[in-house]
């Protein structure tokens, strides 16, 4: 699948949030304590390729919708632990049960195959840039998938996620109050 035919038409409704450097070094400092700590856990043994791009990236995202909604220290939970602690939507802590996922410019999302709650797509730019696209809910990532999205084999083998390609069907949000109502239908 061509990357441009799938993003390039819509990414005049994507917000751009630049973060800047004492954001980035944070995210850099907790995403190398991040790694050390799961070093343990088998599905990281598994699927170890490009770890810190990943949790970099993720953290970026999480970091600019803060931004976007103006709750700065609301939303990111900074503690480490077990993956299966933290297994639930990235907004949870606001009362909205919708994730957040973030890739790298020219790769698509990757998401659970089957997914439980909505999540808001972003992609990382050039490291301290990230465009929000907006918002999918369970029935498009459901429907608007492919494995031959992922690029690192081990991700693919392991087959739990796949990639996403249904950016026409996002819904932008500039405020909490619209991410809840996207979220509510």
């Amino acid at each position: 699948m061509d990357y441009n035919t799938f993003i390039k038409p819509f990414s005049n409704n994507f917000k751009l949030i630049t973060l800047d450097d004492n954001e980035l070094e944070k995210v850099r400092v907790f995403v190398s304590s991040v790694i050390k700590a799961k070093s343990g856990e088998n599905h990281y043994r598994i699927d170890n390729n490009s770890k810190f791009k990943r949790f970099f990236n993720g953290m970026i995202g999480e970091v600019a919708i803060e931004k976007l909604l103006g709750m700065q220290g609301k939303i990111i939970d900074w503690s480490i632990g077990n993956s299966n602690d933290y297994h639930k939507p990235d907004l949870s802590s606001l009362g909205v049960k919708v994730g957040v996922k973030t890739v790298e410019y020219g790769l698509f999302p990757i998401v659970f195959k089957t997914s439980y709650y909505p999540e808001i797509i972003n992609i990382a730019y050039k490291k301290k840039y990230v465009y929000i696209c907006g918002v999918a809910s369970q029935n498009i990532l459901n429907t608007y998938q492919d494995d031959s999205l992922i690029k690192d084999e081990k991700l693919r083998k392991r087959g739990t996620k796949t990639g996403f390609y249904g950016f026409e069907h996002l819904k932008p949000f500039s405020n909490l109050e619209e991410l809840n109502n996207i979220c509510k239908q």
